[in-house]
């Protein structure tokens, strides 16, 4: 059975402001510890479910960049030990001040051939009113990892504070001058409780206009486009085929296997989100126990309505046939997302998929399909 492994390193140096994902401070104690953790979550998974092929590998955080390389190291040794371990990409997040020659070369040798880096804004004026800053040698330093890795990666965010054209330029410039292979651009999350967001609600600090998101946001979209980059899902662009395949697997609702803090799987039926507390997560794994927060086993129908939701997310869209539901049950979803949503999708007899304009408010597109489930509950009692 093929899957994807995905690994949560949460240890920063700083926290920025707009982050809402689980970390941690980076104290050498705690790393230590955490990374028996995690290989005795690695033994307890894998000698407790069926054996898997792995093709593809993430460690996401926090700031993975920091772990250390000898940590990396066991952690991919250990995975091959368990495992049919060839896998086709492995993915590091990394922050711009970790990419020296010497890490950026060892990442390489461990068999790290995609670095995502999170840039977030090519000005270091809008980086510092979140808590955040880049080195000023940035444009070297990705230059060293373009010429090294497989594919690059640069994570930006849309909508933080003291955000206008002029910094919007700068980012497009640098991504003229890097062409990197793949693009990953987010707006600001502004549902969940951060620092920046208690300091916007306090009115400390304000965020740009609506009107100005939009008018970036159209532009952001014509400029790659212009650079050759293909939007291939809500949020990313890719030059030359270079999809991220790890997220592929996601969005195509396949088998993932997430370890660490916080860490969220999909695997067969079962749907599950680790816990977001050290202590909570020690506890369960030294009492041989998986460290869930919550999961649960999914129906035939809650299967096919992620399976949506997340195809939904690609240019693609949803092939009806990945679909298990009865044909009488997908004439009426389609025709039911026809009726609620004829401005926003597509559909061509084999597949159904957003227009740039579903793309652009997939939000809106995401709550109709929620009242369509529930029509769907009441009629069929799926």
């Amino acid at each position: 059975m093929k899957a994807s492994v995905y690994v949560h390193l949460p240890f920063c140096k700083r926290f920025c402001h707009y982050c809402d994902f689980v970390k941690l401070k980076e104290h050498s104690e705690v790393v230590e510890n955490y990374q028996k953790l995690l290989l005795q979550e690695f033994e307890l998974w894998f000698d407790n479910n069926p054996p898997v092929y792995v093709e593809t590998l993430y460690f996401g955080g926090g700031s993975p960049s920091l772990y250390p390389i000898r940590y990396l190291h066991q952690l991919i040794e250990k995975l091959k030990s368990l495992i049919t371990f060839s896998p086709i990409e492995v993915t590091l997040e990394a922050n711009p001040w970790e990419l020296e020659k010497d890490k950026i070369e060892t990442w390489y040798e461990l068999g790290i051939n995609r670095l995502s880096v999170g840039v977030q804004n090519a000005s270091n004026e809008i980086l510092r009113n979140v808590g955040r800053v880049s080195p000023t040698d940035l444009l070297e330093r990705l230059k060293m990892a373009k010429n090294t890795f497989d594919i690059l990666n640069l994570d930006f965010i849309l909508g933080l504070p003291g955000e206008n054209e002029e910094t919007l330029e700068r980012n497009i410039a640098l991504v003229k001058e890097l062409l990197p292979h793949h693009i990953s651009y987010y707006f600001l999350d502004t549902d969940h409780d951060t620092p920046l967001m208690r300091a916007v609600n306090g009115g400390k600090i304000k965020l740009p206009d609506e009107e100005i998101i939009d008018r970036l946001y159209e532009s952001m979209k014509e400029r790659l486009s212009s650079l050759g980059y293909d939007r291939y899902e809500i949020s990313s662009w890719q030059r030359s085929g270079m999809t991220c395949k790890h997220n592929l697997n996601y969005w195509k609702n396949g088998n993932y296997i997430g370890f660490g803090l916080s860490a969220g799987g999909h695997f067969k039926r079962l749907r599950y989100v680790n816990t977001a507390s050290l202590e909570n997560y020690e506890k369960a794994i030294i009492d041989n126990e998986f460290p869930r927060e919550y999961s649960v086993l999914n129906n035939d129908f809650q299967e096919d309505i992620e399976t949506l939701f997340m195809g939904l997310r690609l240019s693609e869209g949803v092939y009806l046939k990945t679909l298990t539901m009865e044909e009488h049950k997908k004439a009426f979803l389609v025709e039911k997302m026809l009726e609620k949503l004829d401005d926003f999708v597509e559909y061509n007899g084999e597949r159904i998929y957003l227009n740039e304009t579903g793309m652009d408010n997939s939000r809106f597109v995401f709550e109709k399909i929620l009242e369509i489930k529930e029509e769907m509950e009441d009629v069929f009692g799926a």
